[in-house]
């Protein structure tokens, strides 16, 4: 009787219980032995207002416009949809959801998890997560998560063959967003992702900087792929291993508060310890510090840096004003930089 799946979000940014929302859509399936199992294809509609809970100081009481994290998300869903619903019925049901309250913890994939609609969890085949997916260049289209499925890596390389776009499987980093929620209860997810940026959670990120022709690109990978989860005749197998990054990287969430930046923009791609540095914001702590580009950043003030779950854990520590010494590979050589972080 509604699209609305209603959940309560315990404590906002007022401190109070808010009511929202998750919006839900399907296409029935037509196979009678496909009839309790579906396959999603999901992005949340939740960004940050005026900066909950992620504020920066330099962005106070602007709005952050949201428009790759994740406008361009619900964008290509939408089009998805609407462009299923044109063709011939589905073989299984094929479930959209925009998620709410992602950017508070994964609440919206989490209640849904709890609460799945037109299939039982245990019957989604996958999900194909779509989370910052508006500027797509000239790199490939990211896959996170392909770890949670042995099938994942070959079902990726077969859609790239398939339409011609460019891809890279990347294991881990399953908890950057809502198939984390999928993955912990037993479910392949994997993440589409078009990259790290500078704009990441600041008010910058803005329509104008999305590239519309690269989001036909992502959305005609996603139909390619979802054209396949939709008629494949048995369940994929679950790994339960994300490699690098594990369950417990929240990298990019905010569950928790930081109130420093340190200015670099990790590369996701990177499936080995530490956290590999894909570019240095201009003028941050990081390049005042000779950070460069490339480098892996292996410790903090002595602690290992196993991922970027670790090294957000660490910010979350520092006070602004705080000098750390960051230990890097840079060229196969290990030096030590200080830095001294700023004010998020």
């Amino acid at each position: 009787g509604s699209y609305l799946q209603r959940f309560t979000v315990e404590e906002g940014e007022d401190g109070q219980p808010h009511r929202v929302h998750n919006v839900i859509g399907y296409l029935p399936g037509t196979n009678p032995a496909y009839a309790d199992q579906a396959a999603l294809i999901t992005a949340h509609y939740d960004h940050l207002g005026h900066g909950w809970p992620d504020v920066r100081q330099s962005d106070t009481g602007q709005i952050y416009a949201g428009a790759d994290d994740n406008a361009s998300g619900v964008a290509i869903l939408i089009e998805l949809a609407r462009n299923f619903a044109a063709g011939a019925p589905p073989e299984r049901n094929l479930v959209f959801v925009a998620f709410s309250a992602e950017e508070a913890g994964l609440r919206g994939s989490r209640d849904y998890v709890e609460h799945p609609r037109s299939a039982p969890v245990e019957g989604i085949v996958g999900v194909i997560n779509l989370d910052t997916v508006g500027r797509l260049e000239n790199q490939p289209v990211s896959v996170l998560a392909t770890g949670s499925a042995i099938e994942c890596p070959f079902v990726f390389r077969g859609v790239t063959a398939v339409t011609g776009i460019p891809s890279e499987n990347i294991a881990g980093a399953s908890a950057s967003s809502d198939q984390q929620s999928f993955i912990d209860r037993g479910v392949p997810g994997v993440q589409i992702f078009t990259g790290a940026n500078a704009d990441y959670h600041r008010a910058s990120d803005t329509p104008d900087k999305i590239n519309g022709a690269g989001m036909v690109k992502v959305a005609t990978f996603v139909k390619e792929a979802t054209g396949y989860l939709i008629q494949r005749e048995e369940p994929m197998v679950l790994t339960g291993s994300t490699a690098a990054g594990g369950s417990g990287d929240r990298s990019l969430n905010t569950e928790g508060q930081r109130r420093v930046s340190f200015g670099t923009v990790p590369d996701f791609a990177h499936n080995a310890d530490g956290v590999r540095v894909d570019s240095v914001v201009p003028g941050s702590p990081a390049e005042l510090a000779g950070i460069q580009a490339g480098d892996v950043l292996l410790e903090m003030n002595g602690e290992t840096v196993t991922g970027l779950g670790a090294f957000s854990d660490f910010l979350k520590t520092l006070a602004p004003g705080d000098t750390v010494t960051a230990t890097v590979l840079r060229d196969a050589q290990t030096i030590s930089v200080a830095v001294t972080v700023v004010p998020r």
